[in-house]
């Protein structure tokens, strides 16, 4: 079953120049609205996971990287991932 959805990503640390961010993701699902955290460190983690596993588009990645350098929560809406994606990212 394929599944749309949001992904919300939320800062966990706040920012330091000298630290390593550190993430929490999860997808919501738009019918159930279930949610499972996945934690990821660091923005190059963050791009990658977006990028290469959700296929998220590299403008709103550098977009929502830059918005989670002010803000401590990001949204990405209108995901559509299938449910062994969702199990195989770790997020089902």
């Amino acid at each position: 079953m394929r599944r749309e959805g949001t992904l919300h990503i939320v800062r966990v640390n706040p920012a330091a120049h000298n630290e390593v961010p550190w993430y929490h993701l999860g997808f919501a699902d738009y019918l159930s609205g279930a949610t499972k955290m996945k934690t990821i460190l660091g923005n190059e983690l963050l791009r990658s996971f977006l990028g290469t596993a959700v296929g998220v588009s590299p403008q709103t990645i550098e977009s929502t990287i830059e918005s989670l350098k002010t803000e401590s929560i990001a949204n990405i809406f209108d995901v559509a991932l299938a449910d062994d994606a969702l199990a195989k990212l770790g997020l089902l």
